[in-house]
């Protein structure tokens, strides 16, 4: 399929990533243990006779329940979802009143956490559901770093994703919101007046689709934002890989990095990412200075 295959581009807000399973983990396997640490949340409300057993208990599950997913999810997401700032101000004496623990607010402390835990289990649950359903194995996934878009020989709209993509079933491109923003930083900065309008385009028509997307046919292009609490890492060269590896632990089927940088290929080598390195021409060199 050439230059003349319809496209669809869109925005991909899902929250896919509340939770990023590590390398090697099973979706299923994560959605399962996500799902029975929410019931098991659930069946702790109301469950206990005095106010020590209660926050024994949720102290327990809370531990049981991080050693369990840690064996599947990053350590962040554990964090976030189990060792928040109530747990942490419930173990080291939170509720407690001249030694005591008053009831009355230690309760009401666990209730409260407990409704949340549920909650964002919930939520991370049906993001792990939402991957099975869309990142399936007959979608290979192109992640565009912003050298594509200033150097690829044609613009977005006439690239020929497909055949960069060279897979039989579907292609879906995944644009990093870090290269968005290289992009905006791109379009008034002092580079050449090429990477200035290409950056302007890019832009533009990631804007357009946005605020409308647009059923263009079989091709989706979908900027991934940051996942919630995401914190990027110093170098966006190693963010952008990052993004890519996070997506290739939850695809089923192929993620390839597009890049026209070494450096970013040669970083993509090192964490196992696969990466098509795109070539320009050189040109003619150059004549040497005269003495």
């Amino acid at each position: 399929m050439g230059n003349a295959a319809r496209r669809e581009f869109r925005f991909w807000d899902d929250p896919w990533m509340y939770v990023t399973p590590i390398p090697g983990a099973e979706l299923h396997t994560v959605y399962r243990l996500l799902k029975s640490a929410r019931i098991e949340a659930e069946n702790l409300a109301g469950n206990f006779s005095s106010a020590e057993e209660y926050l024994l208990k949720y102290l327990t599950w809370t531990t049981e329940q991080a050693r369990v997913l840690g064996s599947q999810v990053r350590a962040k997401d554990i964090d976030a979802l189990f060792f928040t700032p109530v747990y942490w101000a419930l173990l080291g004496g939170g509720g407690h009143m001249s030694g005591m623990l008053a009831p009355k607010v230690s309760n009401g402390l666990i209730d409260q956490e407990i409704r949340q835990r549920m909650a964002d289990l919930e939520r991370a649950a049906s993001s792990v559901r939402e991957i099975i359903r869309r990142w399936t194995e007959d979608v290979s996934t192109l992640v565009l770093d912003t050298s594509f878009f200033i150097e690829h020989e044609e613009k977005l709209e006439d690239a020929d994703l497909f055949g960069l993509a060279d897979f039989e079933g579907k292609v879906r491109v995944a644009v990093p919101m870090t290269v968005v923003d290289e992009l905006d930083r791109l379009k008034e900065a002092r580079v050449s007046p090429h990477a200035r309008w290409r950056a302007r385009y890019g832009l533009s028509v990631l804007d357009r689709l946005l605020n409308g997307p647009s059923m263009l046919g079989a091709v989706e292009v979908e900027v991934l934002p940051d996942p919630p609490g995401h914190v990027r890492l110093p170098d966006e060269d190693d963010e952008i890989v990052d993004r890519a590896l996070a997506l290739r632990t939850v695809a089923a089927g192929p993620v390839t990095l597009v890049t026209y940088d070494t450096g970013m290929a040669l970083r993509a080598k090192v964490a196992d990412v696969p990466c098509m390195k795109l070539h320009k021409k050189l040109g003619r060199e150059p004549e040497r200075p005269k003495d």
